[in-house]
């Protein structure tokens, strides 16, 4: 769509000739992508793919692209992301009102210790993923199983785990368990038994949202709320206070952890704004902190080394990395087999259900008793399944027994079936791979994984 965007003369010129680096080299990778050959890679139809295109010349610049969390669970996800950005602002969608928005922050202090820790400390992943360690301070949890293992660069012993459970979420299910039961010391801060908190040598009760005040951001309406304690539970603490007493105990609290509690943490984070934790709660609604503004790049540097549109990222380039969002086939293209017939995706979503959460309530399993593998039905006919069968699903990785639901043929593509995500009982990433990551964001492949479908012999 870039391709014929650009080759139709239909795009954003004067903001390609004001404010943005390396439309050249986009121009020149995209002249390759014909309809007919994005067919080729995607199956998409060569006429759909111009009607679309035809579409936003036509409606442009009232144009919103969205790519949702889909695109991230690939091995190519951030050049995905940044192709759609792209697209968004040669249809003129950049700081539109229904287009390519930046919000604005509100400014408050950052609590990170980032600072403190020096890089010769080796953060896991650092070397690997640099983007993921640069941008965001985070380690990279696949590769930290590795540590677990005795495979990495020093050992990693022990773990304290709030607000995740990897057992459940985390590819290559199986190598995760054995990673977390190496342990010497495992720690988990949680209010429901899930399958990490079983691995665990300690299980903390955790604090709900109901007896913790909170910030919330919400970047579309640059606004902020704080909500109040409503409940406490004798001897439960909340995960400010766990980390603070622990830091005391072992010497360092004062320095890093100052504040008696989150209130004294919230007031501390907005002192630079001019708002208080007072006014915010007289607000539970949400406090819009800056009006919204549109077009600002048309009066301002946009927030990139540049302070312009980086079609082409020097920074990439610098330590190695796609300067522009190249397209790699994804890796069932790449590596045929025949021995995985089919491609799996997970990670859809049901209606009442929201990743993991829910599943513990009686009204909403009794429609959802189980998990199920989502097939199309001349690919159920074909191996001779039936509607609620039950069957093993095998990939490079691992298998997962599950039942089958038999779908309309417009839902999904041959070939394809598809598994929901989160359930304890039914974990699919027992199939996924912890290997195969995307070389920007170090994100792992949860999406078109190669698989075959097994009938359960009785």
């Amino acid at each position: 769509m870039i391709n014929y965007l650009i080759q139709t003369k239909n795009y954003d010129s004067d903001l390609v000739e004001q404010y943005v680096i390396g439309f050249e080299k986009i121009a020149a990778y995209a002249s390759r992508f014909t309809q007919q050959y994005v067919q080729e890679q995607t199956g998409i139809y060569a006429h759909v793919v111009e009607a679309i295109a035809k579409l936003i010349i036509e409606h442009r610049p009232n144009i919103s692209i969205f790519p949702g969390a889909g695109l991230e669970h690939h091995e190519n996800g951030v050049n995905n992301v940044r192709t759609l950005a792209i697209l968004s602002c040669l249809a003129g969608a950049l700081e539109q009102p229904c287009g390519l928005f930046r919000p604005e922050p509100l400014g408050i202090r950052k609590l990170s210790l980032a600072q403190n820790v020096s890089n010769d400390k080796k953060p896991i992943g650092s070397n690997q993923f640099p983007v993921l360690y640069d941008i965001r301070k985070e380690c990279h949890t696949m590769l930290a199983m590795n540590y677990m293992l005795g495979q990495g660069e020093y050992p990693l012993k022990g773990l304290i785990i709030a607000a995740a459970n990897p057992a459940v979420t985390n590819p290559n299910t199986a190598k995760v368990e054995k990673a977390l039961k190496s342990l010497g010391l495992l720690v988990v801060n949680d209010f429901f038994m899930t399958k990490t908190a079983r691995l665990a040598h300690y299980i903390l009760p955790a604090a709900t949202f109901l007896e913790r005040e909170e910030m919330h951001f919400y970047p579309k309406l640059q606004m902020v709320n704080i909500t109040r304690r409503l409940a406490t539970v004798d001897g439960v603490l909340d995960e400010y206070r766990i980390w603070r007493e622990l830091a005391l105990r072992l010497g360092f609290g004062d320095r890093y952890f100052p504040w008696k509690n989150d209130t004294a943490v919230n007031k501390w984070l907005l002192e630079p704004t001019g708002l208080t934790v007072g006014l915010l709660q007289n607000y539970p609604q949400g406090y819009v902190y800056k009006p919204i503004r549109y077009q600002k790049h048309l009066s301002e540097d946009l927030p990139t080394l540049s302070g312009k549109l980086e079609f082409a990222s020097s920074y990439l380039k610098q330590i190695g990395l796609d300067e522009i969002p190249i397209y790699r086939p994804p890796y069932h293209r790449r590596q045929t087999d025949d021995r995985f017939p089919f491609v799996m995706t997970t990670g859809a979503r049901k209606s009442l259900l929201y990743h993991s959460r829910n599943q513990n309530i009686p009204r909403f399993r009794k429609l959802h008793p189980e998990a199920e593998m989502e097939m199309h039905p001349e690919d159920a006919a074909l191996i001779q399944i039936t509607d609620g069968e039950k069957v093993r699903v095998i990939s490079e990785i691992g298998q997962l027994t599950i039942c089958v639901s038999i779908k309309h043929r417009s839902e999904l593509r041959r070939g394809i079936v598809e598994i929901y995500h989160g359930w304890e009982d039914w974990r699919v990433n027992f199939l996924t791979y912890d290997e195969i990551n995307d070389p920007i964001s170090g994100f792992p492949l949860l999406k078109g994984e190669p698989v075959r479908i097994e009938k359960i012999n009785r």
